[in-house]
């Protein structure tokens, strides 16, 4: 677990911490007000890299592995839910002797940042959402995309197929143009080497199956703590429909568009993520 490729981004500054069970691979880099950036499924500390090289001169980022993916261990079954992100998060801050003056989010990422706030696990000074998984809103399929991935998530033989498969080039860079974004050579080679580690699938499938966004979205429009909701207006996995919609029932929310990049847009061009999330201070 402890034994990154070579290529890692940010590599020098990473760390393995052991809390409540997790083994966890957390990146810190700069200096300033801490920042937690926590990244979305299926992804790891490497989807940073560009924006982290915008904002280290201003920041401490903290850039962990969630559970399950990246170079992290998983959670305990019972807790691979939002709640159990967001604790064992908040648990690794805590040893870590950091609360963050910001929280960014990308997609359900941004939900356990929500979350840890909702919660009054922290009180930052905001939130910063890039193309947030809030909601299905009324999305019927969601009960049964749930059903199937933890039906998925029990297949060890599934995961072992699917990281051979992920060893090719040609299936990553498909799996990433269809997310609305044009991967670098270096986001393709990473995401080449989480698709072809079965424990990184396992992790992804059992936190999509553990995924009830219903709960927090009754919570949603009593949150105090400004939040800024970053959409890129080619984005083909979570449709900016999702934060257009949240801005109108959180009141202290503020939309943002950026245009012409996909999903994993901070990926693509970081400055115009980077500029925003300056500007929150």
């Amino acid at each position: 677990m402890n034994s990154l490729p070579e290529f890692w981004p940010n590599r020098q500054y990473s760390r393995f911490i052991d809390v409540d069970g997790v083994h966890w691979h957390v990146q810190t880099r700069g200096s300033g007000p801490s920042l937690l950036m926590i990244h979305g499924t299926g992804a790891s500390t490497h989807t940073w890299a560009a924006l982290a090289d915008e904002l280290a001169d201003r920041f401490t980022l903290i850039m962990p592995d969630l559970p399950g993916q990246g170079f992290s261990s998983p959670l305990p079954e019972e807790d691979i839910h939002v709640d159990g992100f967001a604790r064992h998060l908040k648990g690794l801050l805590e040893t870590m002797g950091s609360r963050p003056k910001l929280l960014v989010g990308h997609s359900a990422g941004a939900v356990i940042a929500t979350h840890m706030t909702l919660q009054s696990q922290f009180a930052p000074a905001a939130i910063i959402s890039l193309n947030g998984a809030f909601l299905p809103f009324g999305s019927a399929a969601a009960p049964l995309f749930n059903r199937l991935a933890k039906w998925m998530s029990r297949s060890k033989l599934l995961a072992y197929i699917t990281a051979a498969h992920g060893m090719f080039n040609r299936p990553v860079r498909n799996m990433l143009i269809e997310t609305g974004s044009v991967p670098s050579a270096e986001m393709m080679r990473c995401y080449r080497e989480l698709i072809s580690r079965p424990e990184h699938i396992m992790g992804t499938l059992k936190m999509m199956a553990g995924w009830d966004l219903e709960p927090q979205r009754q919570l949603l429009p009593s949150l105090r703590t400004p939040l800024h909701l970053v959409t890129c207006s080619n984005d083909r996995t979570v449709s900016p429909w999702q934060s257009e919609r949240l801005s109108e029932f959180v009141a202290c929310s503020k939309l943002y568009s950026v245009p012409d990049l996909g999903h994993l847009g901070h990926e693509e061009n970081p400055k115009p993520f980077a500029d925003i999330i300056q500007s929150t201070l």
